[in-house]
Formats: structure tokens, C-alpha cells, sequence
């Protein structure tokens, strides 16, 4: 039976349960090593990816993602990510394709021995000491020689102890890492709907989302948000990869199982630096136990990564905002609703919350959520006037029940500032949202683009640049990074360094209408009128967004292209029958074909509806030409 086996510059020696290169040994967690094992001794085998996991995994329900996290590791470790050892099979599984040369007994053996001094066994040492001893000798021997026995014994003793201390102290020392050597810094990737049911799919992105806004309470530490996560939603990513381009020093990977009323959930967390396994734990619970669940896992985060938390910091980690399981699940469907960013989205997650108060007149977070379902609806599908006023309602009912709650906080900030514009009292909403959850990322957004209402471009850049730390791949927020550059007082706009930002992000993401867009209405600031219909036609054909189709106006209307401009708003003007047109477009759309008296009674129906475009009046260039009119 083989001992080892070789393969290219690696063995993976069997005595010793380890991967070896170059004699030094090549760290794996122990499902790694089994993962590798099996493939090895299986070689030039198509190994399906449920063999592999009743191999590793014999006793244990675990779904692909743990089994895919074990071969990204082995890659890594072999330096295989163009698969000339494992080779992946698509939706069928894996085979290794290496030669593979088995090692003997007696071969192994030689090579041990060449490593070291000599090539004697410990074992023919030792018979080979009695051997040589006389029985006479065995049976008396002189008191020097005892006395020198009793010596050699207390010292073996004696360093056996010292060793032993010395192991101890090792081991209790290695998890005593000062507070400096914390990790401060984690992204929660989106855990995998491992059931099987596309319907679940909300409990998974739930959960996920709950770890996040559990741990983006504590000041200590930076998380990335929801946004930037989901971007590697159904990727078989590899965290260490991932948590590099992201910056942070520990990810977190799972999936979750719900059969009936049972829920399993399997969690990993790595350290970026080294790849090591920081923990991992799986969980088999009741559903109705959810919310102790996620306590755990937070909480268990928190422990692995050293953080030191106060009492106040303690206590929001573990807050609870409802009891009822079955309410608890509704909310979590209304923020899966809500993540569409669609009408329909935002109409099924009022009704989901709706539910949940139902279950749960008591449950604030969850009319918070009501609040921000009624804000996605305002302006793009309702009347500000007719959306935002409930919307105010609920946050308030929300506060009143918690006023601790950073949800409830955002929700009023934003209707504070978007529709009352009572300017103080959007102010120290959104820096209360911030004291409770410093890690809102959509918190400091919203902050950065009041900020820019107030004609304040610095204070809002440094806002905007926080919101796009936590939430780097957010398209949307790299996009709002960008406009203090635009809409600012004429003497602090920087529109060429608006447009290298813009290029930058286009050049990555093509499809992007809003950076077009954008653009767009800066060459037309420029006087590049022909390369402002360009970039607005580029943003109408890929985003559809009514407001693209009057910023289209306005550059043909600029380049001199009359017939054009009149067309695109008749197009405007007979999709305004149909849905809502918020006044502030139609008023672009004016503005750039010059017709003030017309563009000008459009903004002032936006000001009776409370149209949320209007808080960027003041700075927005577009309408530079107007501000001389009285009537403006």
C-alpha cells in the first residue's frame, strides 16, 4: 500500500496527513487535505461533486459551496487556476489529470532516512542497545552507574516537564492576539439558497443582509454593504481573491437549507492575509429559531476577529426587533422585494411589511421598511405629494416604537430633506442614523447628496467617498462620487474632472446609462453638443428612463437639431399619459429648447408636488439660463 504520493513538485504524504513541497509543508484546513486525498486516489476519474462530498463530508448535510471553497483552496495551494491538475468537469464534477506516481513502503522508508543523519531506524537502535548487553551486566551493576541512571532519569524528567509548560504556555499565548492584531475590516458574501427552491431565495439574501446591518453597527468595524456583496452573487468566486479586491481583512462565506421547519446553516470566516479558517460552524435549528441564530453569528464574528466592544456596542450586536418568526420572515421577503429597485418590487414589499405588522403591531423595522417601500415608489411611479406623506407617517410610527432604530432615522432624514426640505431637521436625522449605524452606507450617501443641496461640494465629497468605501462596487454610488463635480456654485464645479471619472467608469461598465448620461449633460455645460446627443442616446437606448429621453431633448436642442428635439418630446409627452413624468424633466426638456415661460411653470408644479429633483435646484446646472428670471 502506497505511503505517499508524488505529483509534479508536490507529495502528499499519508503518515503524516499533509501536502509537502520541497520539504516544506504546504498548510491545508483538514477538509482541503481530504478533498485532495480523494481526488489523488482517484486519479483520471471524473469524481461527480456528490461522490466528493459523501467522501469528505460522510456524516454531515453540506452543500456545494463548502465543496467548491475546498478546491479553490487546493488550487491555490498547487498553483492550479489553469486546471492542469484538477481538472472541472461542468455540472458533472472534478478529475484529476496529473500524473500521479505512488509511493512504497520501503521506498517511503528510504526517503525518510535520507532526510536525516543516519539511515537507522529508532526501533533496530534500541533492540540493537539489548542486544549488546550481557545478561550478567542486566543483573548487577555498580551504584556509580545507578546513581548516574537516577541523574540521566530526573533530567529526561525535568525537560519533559519544561516541554510540556513550554506547549502550554504556546498554545494559551497563540489566541491571546492584542487588540492592535484585531481585524477590522469584513465583507459577508451573499450565503447560497442551498434548498434547492428559487422561492427561498429571499431567506438567504435576508439573512445575508441582517449579518451585515448587525455588524456595519459596530464603529470598529468597516463592512462592505449589501451592494457590493451581491455583486458576486452565483459566482463561484474565490473569497481570498475577493477579499483582496475588496480590501478587508476577513470574509465570510455560507449557505443556507430550509426543509419545512428545519433550517441549516453553514458559515466560514477566513482571514484575507493568510487564507487561514479564522471559524466555521454549522447550524441545525428550528426556523422559529432564527433570530437567536443570527445573534450567534454575529456574535461569533465579532469574538473571532478580537473586537473589543463596549456595552452599548454589545447590546446592538445583539438587538432583536421581533419575536415572531413568521412576521420576521415577511420582513426579510419585503427588503428581498425592496432590492429590485422596480414599481412592482416596491409594491410587494409594502405589502410583505404590511404582513409582518400585522403579525406584529410592535415590530418597528419593519415599518421602517413600509417607509422606504413608499419612498422607492415617490417620483419615478407616484406624486412626491401623494407617496412621501405616508412614507412620513410611518417612520414616525417607527420611532415612536424604537427611537434607537437607524432605519427609522434614514427613512425621516430622507423625507426631511427630499420632500418638507426642513434642512435642520434632515441634518441631525441623518447624523443620528449615522451615530447609531456609522456603517449605513446608503446613510451617508443620502447625507452627501444633502450636503450638496446646501452648496456644500467639500463636506459632500468626503460623505459620498465614505458611502462608496463601504460599498466600493456599487455602480450607483461611484456615480454619486462624481457629482460634486457637476452640481456645485459656478466657481467649484470641475467639470473635466467629472469627465475623466466618467470615462473611467465607462470604460469598465459600458451599459452604465446613468454615467452616460451624466456625461452627457456636461458636454452639453462644455458646448460638445454632438458629443452630448451621443452619450444621451447611448442612455435612453440602454436604460429606457424617462428622464434620459428629456435630457435627449435638450442636446438636440443644443446642437441645433430642432426636428429631433421636437420628436423625442413628443415621445415625452405622449408617455407622460401613460405614467407618471416628474415636472422636473418635462422642465430639462423645456429649458433646452429654450422656452423658459414653459420650463418654468414645470418647475413650479414640481414645487407643488414636492418633486425630490427640486433639492439640487440651487447648484444644478441645467438651469444656469433661468436664474435671472423673476419668476425663478
Amino acid at each position: 500500500m502506497p505511503k505517499s504520493y508524488s505529483f509534479g513538485d508536490f507529495t502528499i504524504d499519508l503518515d503524516r496527513g499533509c501536502l509537502v513541497r520541497a520539504g516544506e509543508e504546504v498548510r491545508l484546513r483538514p477538509k482541503v487535505y481530504e478533498a485532495l486525498k480523494y481526488l489523488i486516489e482517484n486519479n483520471n476519474r471524473l469524481v461527480s461533486k456528490e461522490e466528493l462530498i459523501r467522501a469528505i463530508w460522510p456524516a454531515s448535510f453540506v452543500t456545494d459551496d463548502s465543496l467548491v471553497q475546498c478546491l479553490v483552496e487546493v488550487r491555490r495551494a498547487l498553483g492550479d487556476e489553469a486546471q492542469r491538475c484538477i481538472k472541472t468537469v461542468p455540472r458533472r464534477g472534478y478529475m484529476f489529470v496529473a500524473e500521479v506516481n505512488p509511493v512504497s513502503l520501503a521506498r517511503f522508508d528510504e526517503t525518510r532516512a535520507g532526510e536525516g543523519a543516519t539511515a537507522t531506524p529508532v526501533g533496530a537502535e534500541v533492540a540493537g542497545d539489548f542486544a549488546q548487553t550481557k545478561p550478567e551486566q542486566q543483573a548487577i551493576e555498580p551504584p556509580a552507574l545507578i546513581v548516574r541512571k537516577t541523574n540521566y532519569t530526573a533530567l529526561a524528567l525535568v525537560i519533559t516537564i519544561l516541554v510540556f509548560v513550554n506547549v502550554g504556555l504556546y498554545f494559551f499565548f497563540r489566541d491571546k492576539r492584542p487588540e492592535d492584531d484585531a481585524i477590522h475590516s469584513i465583507a459577508v458574501m451573499p450565503l447560497v439558497n442551498a434548498s434547492g427552491d428559487p422561492n427561498l431565495e429571499y431567506l438567504s439574501d435576508g439573512i445575508t443582509e441582517n449579518i451585515i446591518n448587525s455588524l456595519s453597527r459596530l464603529p470598529k468595524l468597516k463592512v462592505m454593504a449589501r451592494a457590493t456583496v451581491f455583486r458576486y452573487k452565483g459566482q463561484e468566486a474565490d473569497p481570498i481573491k475577493v477579499g483582496h479586491e475588496l480590501k478587508v481583512g476577513a470574509m465570510l462565506t455560507g449557505s443556507v437549507v430550509q426543509q419545512g421547519e428545519n433550517l441549516t446553516v453553514n458559515v466560514d470566516l477566513v482571514n484575507v492575509a493568510d487564507g487561514s479558517q479564522l471559524w466555521g460552524e454549522k447550524y441545525d435549528r428550528k426556523l422559529s429559531g432564527i433570530f437567536t441564530l443570527q445573534e450567534e453569528i454575529a456574535q461569533q464574528i465579532s469574538d473571532k476577529l478580537r473586537l473589543r466592544l463596549t456595552g452599548e456596542e454589545q447590546k446592538r450586536l445583539s438587538k432583536r426587533y421581533t419575536d415572531n418568526a413568521a412576521a420576521y420572515q415577511l420582513y426579510l421577503r419585503g427588503r428581498y422585494y425592496l432590492g429590485k429597485y422596480t414599481e412592482e418590487g416596491s409594491k410587494k414589499g409594502l405589502e410583505s411589511f404590511r404582513q409582518a405588522i400585522d403579525l406584529d403591531p410592535n415590530y418597528a423595522l419593519a415599518y421602517a421598511g413600509m417607509a422606504d417601500a413608499y419612498y422607492g415608489l415617490s417620483n419615478l411611479y407616484l406624486p412626491a405629494n401623494e407617496a412621501m406623506p405616508k412614507a412620513k407617517a410611518i417612520a414616525m410610527k417607527a420611532l415612536e416604537l424604537d427611537e434607537t432604530l437607524a432605519e427609522g432615522h434614514a427613512s425621516l432624514a430622507v423625507v426631511k430633506s427630499q420632500y418638507e426640505w426642513d434642512w435642520e431637521a434632515a441634518e441631525r436625522e441623518y447624523k443620528r442614523a449615522l451615530e447609531l449605524n456609522p456603517g449605513f452606507a446608503s446613510v451617508h450617501y443620502g447625507y452627501g447628496t444633502y450636503l450638496l443641496s446646501q452648496a456644500r461640494p467639500k463636506e459632500a465629497l468626503a460623505e459620498l467617498k465614505r458611502a462608496q468605501e463601504l460599498d466600493p462596487l456599487s455602480l450607483t454610488l461611484s456615480l454619486f462620487a462624481v457629482f460634486p463635480f457637476y452640481y456645485a456654485p459656478p466657481p467649484l464645479r470641475q467639470y473635466d474632472r467629472a469627465i475623466e471619472e466618467l470615462r473611467k467608469m465607462i470604460e469598465t461598465e459600458k451599459d452604465f446609462s446613468s454615467a452616460h448620461s451624466l456625461l452627457g449633460g456636461i458636454y452639453v455645460q462644455k458646448g460638445m453638443y454632438e458629443e452630448a446627443v451621443s452619450e444621451h442616446k447611448k442612455a435612453w437606448e440602454l436604460g429606457n428612463n424617462l428622464w434620459d429621453l428629456a435630457y435627449l431633448v435638450r442636446s438636440y436642442a443644443r446642437a441645433g437639431k430642432k426636428n429631433e428635439a421636437r420628436k423625442a418630446l413628443d415621445e415625452l409627452q405622449e408617455r407622460a399619459k401613460r405614467e407618471h413624468v416628474a415636472p422636473n424633466w418635462m422642465a430639462v426638456a423645456y429649458v433646452g429648447l429654450g422656452e423658459k415661460d414653459q420650463a418654468l411653470a414645470w418647475l413650479e408644479k414640481a414645487y407643488e408636488e414636492r418633486d425630490e429633483n427640486m433639492t439640487l435646484l440651487d447648484v444644478d446646472p441645467v438651469f444656469d439660463s433661468l436664474r435671472t428670471e423673476p419668476r425663478f
